[in-house]
């Protein structure tokens, strides 16, 4: 098997260190880049050594099985972000800090068996990649990663514009922790959850029959993001971008949502406290790190089959268990983004022609859905909304629907996605549209609420109720 070069792991720096080392590391490049580029077309400075490594984790990991008892008292103050893990916290979340990892007399090899397969199977930012040889299932990990585009050559491209465009948000390893991330709101987005807001995939069943573990998003719907940018926030589009460019980002933005994933469960089976993982290491501490890998390969395998014989692939399991979890999380995430593709939700017929104005019946039906579905999230139509906590343990609002400002798009389909599918991570569930008529319901439901910012595009009666004597 190939060597592989590993970070060194002990000692290791402090969060802050690590952060300042990639940050000063970073603007000696640009600084000393700006010289030539003066004279030269274009700007910025995309190239990187190969010796820089993607940063391990080291910021808490989160997982909200459901939403907490209570709502978050404020939006975190500027440039402290990380304040509001502490209401979790307080509310009783397990927040996962990967340095106490340090702690166990089993967590340095577990970090570094991580970090080994994290540089073997995504390279490093100057030459990022997905799959490489001497992983069980190359073969289909290789084949999946050309289906979806994230080729070496892609990748590599993807990521100098990466570095140019998107690393002062986003951060070198998609983490949403750039160097002005903290006085942005809503936060850059942390990509290393596999986590995406805005989704046109339909619900649907993998060829094994089994449901997907996460609502992935279609490459169109990433593509849609960079080419028009998420409105209302410091988002911005990459629309002028050359269409290789913007494919590139795509790949790019997968890669990292892809490696930060599998890093995100290797660490979350290391540190998790629940009932069954301590009765595990209760009944053999010696093994502790055996049996959550073990717990970590369950995971990974009874996705697709909640009978697989986990004991048998132990068993025949060659070396570490680790690394073979690992390999089976990336195969199953690969296809997961690969069936999303194939997936996409296939609107209603609306009823209604667009050539002609909405009816008043329309409008009054869309609102009684609204007040029946969505009120509660949505008080005073969005004016009055109540802070709640996503899946990231940041804080969001619901939108404020009285204003037309639409993150996801502001097409009509564009509202019909986020009426049939939610948004997972935020914890806006799918309307129920499917009795009676769901095509009326569904377009009734969407035209309502591109009507509700214009109070002369609604009936007297519902502006009344809605924006009182307010006009357009």
């Amino acid at each position: 098997m190939q060597q592989i070069p590993t970070q060194p792991s002990t000692p290791r720096p402090s969060p802050i260190g690590r952060w300042l080392s990639v940050l000063v590391a970073l603007t000696l490049w640009t600084t000393a880049g700006l010289v030539i580029p003066l004279a030269l077309p274009g700007c910025g400075v995309t190239e990187i050594p190969d010796s820089v490594f993607y940063p391990l984790r080291s910021n808490p990991l989160v997982n909200l099985d459901k939403a907490p008892a209570s709502a978050p008292p404020a939006f975190p103050p500027p440039g402290k972000p990380e304040v509001s893990l502490k209401w979790l916290e307080d509310q009783g979340v397990p927040i996962l800090n990967p340095d106490s990892l340090e702690k166990a007399p089993w967590g340095t090899e577990w970090r570094e068996e991580v970090n080994t397969f994290l540089l073997s199977q995504f390279g490093t930012p100057a030459k990022p990649r997905v799959g490489t040889e001497g992983v069980d299932g190359f073969a289909t990990i290789a084949k999946l990663s050309e289906t979806l585009q994230l080729t070496p050559a892609v990748l590599e491209r993807g990521s100098k514009q990466y570095r140019r465009l998107c690393l002062h948000c986003h951060g070198l390893g998609g983490e949403g922790a750039g160097a002005t991330s903290g006085w942005l709101n809503p936060l850059p987005r942390d990509f290393r959850q596999g986590e995406f807001k805005f989704i046109s995939t339909a619900e649907h069943k993998l060829e094994s029959g089994f449901q997907p573990l996460k609502a992935r998003p279609r490459r169109e719907d990433i593509l849609r993001t960079l080419h028009l940018g998420l409105e209302g926030t410091s988002m911005p589009s990459f629309g002028l971008l050359a269409r290789e460019d913007v494919e590139a980002l795509a790949s790019y933005t997968l890669h990292l949502s892809i490696r930060g994933e599998v890093e995100y469960w290797a660490l979350f089976y290391a540190l998790r406290q629940d009932p069954e993982t301590l009765k595990a290491v209760e009944k053999d501490p010696a093994k502790e790190s055996r049996n959550r890998a073990i717990r970590f390969l369950s995971g990974a395998l009874e996705w697709e089959d909640p009978e697989a014989d986990v004991e048998d692939f132990v068993s025949k399991a060659k070396g570490s268990l680790l690394p073979a979890g690992m390999a089976k999380l990336l195969d199953r995430i690969l296809r997961e983004y690969a069936a999303a593709d194939k997936n996409p939700i296939l609107p209603m017929v609306d009823p209604y022609p667009s050539d002609q104005p909405t009816p008043a019946q329309s409008l009054a039906n869309g609102l009684k859905i609204f007040q029946a579905q969505c009120v509660n999230c949505h008080a005073g139509y969005g004016r009055q909304s109540a802070l709640r906590f996503d899946n990231w343990g940041g804080v969001v609002r619901p939108a404020n629907l009285t204003v037309p400002v639409y993150k996801g798009g502001r097409r009509p389909v564009d509202l019909y996605y986020r009426i049939i599918r939610g948004i997972p991570p935020c914890g806006m569930p799918k309307a129920n549209v499917q009795e009676g008529d769901p095509a009326r319901q569904a377009w009734d439901l969407v035209r309502f609420l591109m009507a509700l910012p214009y109070p002369d595009s609604l009936p007297s009666d519902i502006r009344q109720q809605i924006h009182g004597g307010a006009k357009q």
